[in-house]
């Protein structure tokens, strides 16, 4: 072995023992905890895959920087260097807004930097934009702001796909190879879907109008639905001044205490309520938006009618038959 390999490979052992220690502060939750923990063993027994997916599943559940960073380091082993250059990037923003964690925040950003320089880009061109028009990559929705823009990517074969309503929806598969700097697929302008005009019905024989009737524009379930309306944008209001509270006694107790481990009893309060807060403030909006749901249907329902009723005579029968609007 060079002198040169030997400072790589302690650089690399540098590296890994500086990210696998800091695992003190990765979780709260004791889903959390067991997750990254069976995560951990699968990497160290060499189970690369299955130990990022459950660091992944840990950090779904309750992100912090010592999982993001575990996970970013795992993703790189395994050549997914787009989704370890993210994980890296946001442990290193939330080192920077926990305000006491220089150290980590200084090592995430370093992993980062590393990895910029070797990430894959691809670029969705789009053309030809319709209305209500949806672009995919796989199974995920690419928002239309990172279309026609490089997005890093990990290595590999995608299928793109674009549909909008009314319009013959298009797909294709791309291949994105390790390090391409610029890998372009391009949208075509979608087909409209032709629909050949409905027959007109022929009328029915001697059709003559009986009676019209009207009714008021305030009906009951309007009256209903107005009611429903404010109590609904109520609740929803004050959902939101509840999940501003959560967020702000969530920053108070993060300054008090950063790391998961802490003895303050004023830190754990506030932890307390703001987790109150956010439970409060989610119920609201689950109330508010079923009952401003509620007010749009009565709404719909209540609309003033008008009812027409002619006579439908045929060769073999006859009638009646309404018409209206409801």
């Amino acid at each position: 072995m060079t002198l040169a390999d030997r400072v790589r490979f302690v650089a690399a052992l540098a590296a890994t023992a500086f990210v696998l220690p800091l695992s003190t502060a990765h979780a709260q939750s004791p889903e959390a905890e067991a997750l990254f923990r069976d995560g951990r063993d699968l990497i160290k027994r060499g189970k690369l895959a299955a130990g990022c997916d459950k660091l992944a599943a840990s950090e779904r559940l309750e992100s912090s920087i010592g999982t993001l960073l575990n996970l970013g380091d795992c993703r790189e082993k395994l050549g997914k260097l787009a989704s370890a250059w993210a994980a890296f990037r946001k442990a290193e923003a939330m080192a920077k807004r926990s305000g006491s964690d220089d150290k980590r925040q200084a090592e995430a950003g370093r992993r980062a930097s590393q990895l910029e320089p070797k990430l894959s880009n691809l670029v969705i061109e789009v053309p030809g934009v319709v209305v209500g028009m949806v672009v995919r990559r796989d199974d995920e929705v690419v928002d239309q702001a990172a279309w026609n823009t490089a997005m890093p990517v990990d290595p590999g074969t995608f299928t793109i796909t674009a549909e909008a309503p009314g319009f013959v929806a298009w797909s294709a598969p791309v291949t994105v190879a390790a390090g391409a700097k610029r890998q372009v697929v391009t949208v075509p302008v979608l087909e409209r879907i032709e629909v050949a005009a409905p027959a007109a019905a022929e009328p029915p024989p001697g059709p003559r109008l009986v009676a019209t009737r009207r009714t008021g524009t305030w009906s009951t379930a309007r009256k209903l639905s107005v009611a429903a309306g404010v109590v609904g944008a109520g609740a929803v209001g004050t959902g939101i001044y509840f999940g501003w509270r959560a967020n702000d006694l969530q920053d108070r107790a993060d300054r008090r205490c950063p790391l998961a481990l802490c003895a303050d009893s004023e830190g754990l309060r506030l932890n307390d309520q703001a987790r109150t807060s956010a439970l409060t403030a989610n119920i609201l909006y689950i109330a508010g938006g079923a009952t401003l749901a509620t007010a749009v249907v009565l709404w719909v329902v209540g609309a003033p009618e008008e009812i027409v009723v002619v006579p439908a005579v045929g060769d073999r029968q006859a009638g009646v038959s309404m018409t209206g609007r409801f």
